[in-house]
């Protein structure tokens, strides 16, 4: 597995396909009993414009205009409307163009205040109840504006464009299949460069460049390589500064990308032969290791968040490792690196064709951290696991 990899060409998303979408957004808009929804993203958090018209954002920053001196950029919103033609606004202004060839929306433009402009066109229409999805990210002035442009307008907070797009359609799941492979080779070339003497920075720099050699040119977030007690951060970033000795593992969390749809892993390897494993470090990732199998023997449509998390707070106890173990164990995942649902405290049940990680993480401060990541597709009585880079400390236990 390696760049010899054919993950190219893909058919691409059909038009049908996002003509279902917004009629999906609309009809769960219409069973919470709203007049629609506006889908708002960022250059961070970019799924649901996207997920409904193909555009995102991809720069934020300051931009002057004439009459109002400086605002922030990097936004984009889309109003869907139970009836009548959706639109989509960008306030990059010098992104029209592309925002223009990517929509599969037909009214495109762009905009120096989303929300005057979205409060325009929702007074216009006497939308009477209308919810915003990503409401905690939406920013306070163009909120203002909305209600200043539709002050009849109840304004509500909603996730279900999120909860829409959480289940995957066949094409989703082609890509987040493929965006996986692109993590194993990406995670197993980094692992292969694990040596004593090497920096923190040569093993990220060889896990990226795979990551960008098989998939999207833009991942889906930055790696996370530690060696020794950096990883018990759990998310540190790899410096040039950081020697792997002889002896100490190496965390590695790699975001591949492909044609959109993000992927995940996250795997470690030992600097040293298993003579040099501690007893202490053997047992940290032996139970890293339980965790994530029993977990994944649980996954099946019906089953929450919450009671996953339980499995693996379970098998933490058993072996005794409860204390530093992190609550999180996973989260979904699509266009959106980290979408619902968060396994904390959620009890939803999860329903077929949702992609979830699972990724139990041991954080010992001053000594090290754990996390074993993989991504499954929940099914109606198990799960399909995507990743299958071996999860084994040593070279030689790389095969599944």
């Amino acid at each position: 597995m390696g760049s010899d990899l054919n993950l190219w060409p893909i058919d691409p998303v059909t038009a049908n396909e996002y003509l279902a979408r917004t009629a999906a957004v609309r009809a769960s808009a219409e069973a919470q009993g709203l007049d629609g929804v506006i889908a708002y993203s960022n250059a961070k958090i970019t799924a649901n414009v996207r997920y409904l018209t193909s555009y995102y954002t991809r720069f934020a920053g300051h931009q002057h205009t004439l009459d109002d001196g400086y605002y922030m950029f990097g936004s984009c919103a889309a109003l869907i409307p139970l009836a009548g033609t959706p639109f989509l606004r960008t306030d990059a202004l010098w992104d029209v163009v592309r925002a223009q060839e990517m929509s599969e929306y037909a009214d495109v433009a762009g905009s120096t205040g989303l929300g005057k402009d979205l409060g325009r066109a929702i007074g216009a229409q006497k939308l009477r109840r209308v919810g915003i999805d990503n409401w905690h990210i939406f920013p306070a002035h163009d909120y203002l504006a909305l209600q200043a442009g539709a002050p009849d307008t109840e304004f509500v907070p909603t996730l279900l464009i999120s909860d829409v797009r959480a289940v995957k359609s066949p094409a989703e799941l082609e890509r987040i299949r493929r965006s996986e492979r692109i993590a194993d080779a990406a995670v197993i070339a980094g692992m292969d460069a694990v040596a004593p003497g090497v920096t923190e920075y040569e093993v990220g720099l060889v896990a990226e460049e795979m990551l960008r050699r098989l998939g999207d040119f833009e991942s889906a977030g930055g790696s996370i390589i530690s060696a020794g007690a950096n990883s018990a951060s759990g998310s540190s970033l790899p410096t040039r500064e950081k020697v792997i000795e002889r002896g100490e593992w190496v965390l590695l969390d790699v975001l591949p990308r492909f044609d959109g749809y993000a992927g995940d892993i996250a795997r470690m390897r030992f600097a040293g032969e298993p003579d040099d494993l501690t007893p202490e470090l053997a047992h940290l990732h032996a139970a890293t290791l339980l965790m994530n199998r029993e977990v994944v023997k649980a996954v099946r449509a019906g089953i929450t968040a919450r009671e996953l998390n339980a499995v693996a707070v379970a098998v933490a106890r058993q072996e005794g490792v409860q204390d530093h173990k992190i609550e999180l164990l996973g989260h979904g995942i699509g266009l959106d690196v980290h979408d619902m649902p968060d396994y904390y405290y959620d009890d939803t049940p999860l329903r077929v064709g949702e992609v979830i990680t699972i990724e139990p993480c041991l954080l010992k401060e001053g000594v090290a951290g754990t996390r074993i990541e993989d991504v499954v597709a929940v099914e109606a009585d198990g799960c399909e696991v995507l990743t299958n880079a071996a999860r084994g400390l040593f070279a030689e236990t790389r095969a599944l």
